[in-house]
């Protein structure tokens, strides 16, 4: 496996045990009262999910971008 192919799934398998985690912390931030109910709470995760999937979008552009400019 090529260590571009590495990066690519060590980084989805990052970014989904991120949202894991997240969605996990808020249900127990709810259940502790320390959050408000969850069913008022409930459409910041789409908004949480898409937030992360442009962020991740442009930092591989950037990156990428850096890669294809050839040294001086």
């Amino acid at each position: 496996m090529s260590d571009k192919k590495m990066e690519e799934d060590r980084r989805g398998m990052l970014i989904g045990g991120l949202i894991t985690l997240g969605v996990g912390l808020i249900f127990l931030l709810s259940n502790l009262d320390i959050l408000p109910n969850i069913g008022e709470m409930w459409p910041m995760i789409p908004i949480i999910v898409g937030v992360s999937l442009i962020i991740g979008a442009f930092y591989k552009g950037k990156k990428s971008d850096k890669s294809e400019q050839s040294p001086d």
